[in-house]
């Protein structure tokens, strides 16, 4: 418990300064006096404003720097997705913990309120921890950005002063709300005082929420900026700057993928304690923890295509050559890649689904379903895969022309599949 207390002290320090620095930062940049600038057009929107913020850096101002060997960009892209994984987990906890604690408070059998209740429990437990590596390696992050790409801080932080003081309150909120929640839950064990404690882990997940979409309101406005002029100032519309063509379509797939890949984890944990226990009781108890998940994970898994492709077709409409060059261009084969990962994941769900009915009474006369299923399963794979460029080589897509392929030329580009959703 000790240890516990120390990292949750570190995380609230960590979750402090950040928040700190984040209202200096919104209040200490200051640009130059644009009190009587002209009126300017915004490339979104196409409303009129006045500029109130820095231009974009220049190109010569957004070089970037080299450690020895290593390129600068490798090093914060690694250190960002390691945030991102964190930040994903604390997020789907809380929303695992509600959820199961109200599960709890529902069922009228004592001893499955008493698992479900224990098992949030552990849970708000791990999303404490988790809460204090996120903030820890945002705090990294967040230097890295400073001492590497001071140019690109100063232009972010100068167009989106206005919502630092906001982001520091939400992230100071979610820091104390999330501790909160997991050290009153023996002090409000009680039948009336637990349906609050649920509230406040209801409330908790709602901020945890909004945490998340002002985050995601700098990722959409580098790929589609809204509510500045062709120079990159902002204009003053607040609404226009957070409200981008791909804030709410990147809202909602992160917040599935979030629920997604944080029930994946914790799936993980419980197959691999089932296999490490050394009784039955403790088998069937993590047996049942990987159930629950499973179907946490597979609900977050179903819409996510669609939200994909929302995604995708956003992209498209905003800008058709960025579309082009992400899904028929130069990253076309990650999403080769991500659809085959996809096609693994529905693929081994649905035999872990049907392993785990073989073990029911009765459930045997299922099994010519599952194999009329995993058909219907694989056969929908192919079709989406195929057309696409063959899987070749450097030197093999040199001999055969590459994209300039009479055949393959006219059909292996993902962009393809992207017509049925645009039109």
């Amino acid at each position: 418990m000790g240890r516990v207390v120390r990292v949750v002290r570190a995380a609230f320090s960590a979750a402090t300064g950040i928040a700190f620095f984040a209202i200096a930062m919104g209040y200490a940049w200051s640009g130059p006096d644009l009190s009587f600038a002209e009126s300017s057009v915004d490339v979104y929107f196409g409303t009129e404003g006045t500029p109130q913020g820095p231009a974009a850096p220049a190109p010569h101002e957004t070089i970037y720097p080299r450690i020895s060997s290593l390129d600068s960009r490798v090093l914060i892209w690694f250190v960002t997705q390691q945030h991102t994984y964190f930040g994903g987990f604390v997020l789907a906890l809380p929303l695992f913990c509600a959820l199961i604690e109200f599960l709890g408070l529902t069922t009228k059998k004592p001893a499955l309120a008493l698992r479900y209740d224990g098992l949030a429990r552990d849970l708000a437990k791990v999303a404490v921890l988790a809460l204090s590596v996120t903030a820890l390696v945002g705090s990294l992050m967040l230097t890295l950005f400073i001492t590497l790409y001071p140019s690109f801080m100063n232009y972010m932080g100068g167009t989106f002063k206005s919502f630092m003081p906001l982001y520091a309150a939400v992230f100071f909120g979610e820091a104390l709300l999330l501790i909160v929640y997991y050290y009153s839950w023996n002090r409000m064990a009680e039948r009336g005082l637990k349906w609050i404690h649920a509230a406040i882990g209801i409330f908790t997940n709602i901020v945890g929420t909004a945490l998340l979409m002002l985050a995601n309101s700098w990722s959409s406005f580098m790929m589609s900026p809204a509510g500045v002029d062709a120079q990159g100032r902002f204009l003053g519309n607040i609404w226009h700057l957070l409200h981008s063509a791909l804030w709410n379509p990147l809202n909602v797939h992160r917040f599935l993928a979030d629920i997604m890949s944080g029930g994946a984890v914790v799936l993980a944990y419980a197959c691999y304690r089932f296999f490490t226990s050394k009784t039955d009781e403790e088998r069937a108890y993590f047996d049942w923890v990987g159930y629950v998940f499973l179907f946490v994970t597979v609900c977050a898994l179903l819409p996510m295509p669609i939200a994909g492709y929302w995604l995708m077709k956003s992209v498209f409409v905003f800008r058709q050559t960025m579309g082009v060059t992400m899904m028929g261009g130069l990253l076309t084969w990650l999403f080769v890649v991500q659809a085959l990962l996809i096609g693994v994941l529905f693929l081994g769900i649905n035999y872990y689904l049907w392993q785990s009915m073989a073990r029911i009474k009765g459930g045997e006369r299922y099994q010519p379903y599952y194999q009329l299923l995993l058909s219907v399963l694989m056969l929908a794979l192919f079709i989406w895969l195929t057309p696409h460029t063959l899987l070749m080589s450097a030197s093999e897509v040199k001999a055969v022309g590459g994209a300039q392929h009479p055949v393959i030329g006219n059909y292996g580009v993902m962009s393809a599949k992207m017509v049925p959703s645009i039109s």
